[in-house]
Parts: structure tokens; sequence; C-alpha cells
């Protein structure tokens, strides 16, 4: 597995730190490469798709030929990890943004297999129709920062909570630069006072992780603010323990 992961990262450019971006026509290449290419690739590929801004028809008509091929024959929905790569596919078809693909997503609710996944891109494909653009915009590109960087700071520059909520899951994941900790720490003081739904609060307890997970002391005293002043007991208790994380 980390052969692989390695592999993809040298076909994606994903841990390049040089100064310079890629198109976003490059990028879709990339992917179309890799979704054409050997399957083993493809899963941790699918996995990077929803920070990665692309909304092009001519990748996701590839993940959607796959996923109506080995329905068809049965090849993708039987051994595990081919039902998980397929499970992948399906996710991804939501992180296009592009509304055509919301009848293959319902046909697949009616597989019990699938349902789960196919419910979760239907609701992704509004919110990606919004964000893709945003995340890709190489206009807003600071020369200093990786494109990676870029697109997880383009997140943070709108007031959307829920795309903060994607940024924090990435920063928590990969990419723990001071510029997008510092945006997520800001995003978290001017929000964690709100008391609202439960997806609120799941946003809010994403910031605390990406906030917490490059353990920079300087953010410690808003951890401790947010554990004791924040209206929501979940967001509070996140705060609480991340906090105590600082002296483990």
């Amino acid at each position: 597995m980390a052969l692989r992961i390695a592999r993809l990262a040298v076909l994606l450019g994903l841990f390049s730190g040089y100064a310079g971006s890629a198109t976003l026509q490059e990028d879709t290449e990339r992917y179309i490469a890799i979704f054409n290419g050997p399957l083993d690739l493809h899963s941790a590929a699918a996995d990077t798709l929803p920070w990665m801004g692309l909304s092009d028809p001519r990748l996701f008509d590839i993940l959607e030929r796959r996923i109506l091929e080995e329905k068809d024959s049965g090849s993708g929905f039987g051994q595990r990890e081919d039902r998980n790569r397929v499970a992948r596919y399906v996710r991804g078809l939501g992180f296009s943004g592009q509304p055509k693909y919301a009848p293959t997503l319902r046909q697949l609710v009616a597989d019990r297999g699938f349902e789960r996944f196919a419910k979760a891109a239907l609701e992704d494909l509004p919110q990606y129709q919004k964000w893709n653009p945003i995340i890709s915009d190489r206009a807003t590109f600071d020369p200093k920062y990786n494109d990676d960087v870029n697109r997880v700071r383009n997140m943070l520059l709108t007031d959307d909570l829920l795309l903060a909520r994607l940024a924090a899951k990435r920063v928590f994941l990969a990419s723990r630069e001071e510029e997008l900790v510092d945006r997520l720490a800001d995003t978290l003081r001017k929000n964690y006072r709100r008391d609202g739904d439960a997806e609120t609060a799941n946003s809010l307890s994403w910031l605390i992780k990406g906030v917490s997970s490059a353990k920079l002391p300087r953010y410690l005293p808003l951890l401790e603010e947010v554990a004791q002043n924040a209206p929501n007991g979940s967001v509070r208790r996140h705060a609480h323990d991340a906090a105590r994380s600082y002296s483990r």
C-alpha cells in the first residue's frame, strides 16, 4: 500500500513543494490518466478528489462508466476490495458537482451495498457545484505555497462553514501549513459561539481537530476558551480533549 501511495504521489505531484502551480487542465489530465490506468491506484486517487476542485465531465464520465460496467458484469460488486473501489467511484461522482450524474446516483440508491455512498454523493453534488470553482481558482493562489496548500487556503477565504470543515479535514489529514492552521483558528474563533444544528457542531469539531493537529502552543488559549464558553456541549468536549492533548 505504501508503494501505491508513493506512485500516486509522483503521478499527481501531491507533495510537490515548488512555487509554480499546475493548470486545472493539467490536474484533470493527471486524474484521467490514473483512472484509465491500473486499478491499484484508483482508490487512493479517488480519496483525494474532495479537495481538488475538479468538475470536468471527461474525468467523471470515466468513473460513471466504470460503475455501470462493473455493476452490469458484477465484477466490482463481489470482492470486498472491488466493492470499496467502486464505492469510491460513487462518492467521486458527488465531488464532481455535475448534476448530470444524479440519475446514475439515484439508480444506485436502490442497491443496498451502495445506498449510503450514493445518498452521500447526491448530497455532495449541489455543494461541490458551488465549491469546485472556489477550490480550483488559480487567481487566488499564493506563489509561496504549493497547489495543495493553495486549494485548502481557497476554502478558507470564504465564510462557508461547511467548506471550512472540508479544509479542516485536509489540514488534519495532510496539510499542516501554519498559514492554514492560522486561518482555521480565525474561523473557529469567529464561529464557536454558534449553537446550531448537528452539522454546525460537526463543522466546529473538525475546526478544533484541524487547529489542534499542528500542536502550535499559541492556540492552546483558544482551545481552552472554546472548551469553557462554547454553547454546544459536544463542541466543548472536543475542545477540552484537544486542549488536554497538548500535555501528552
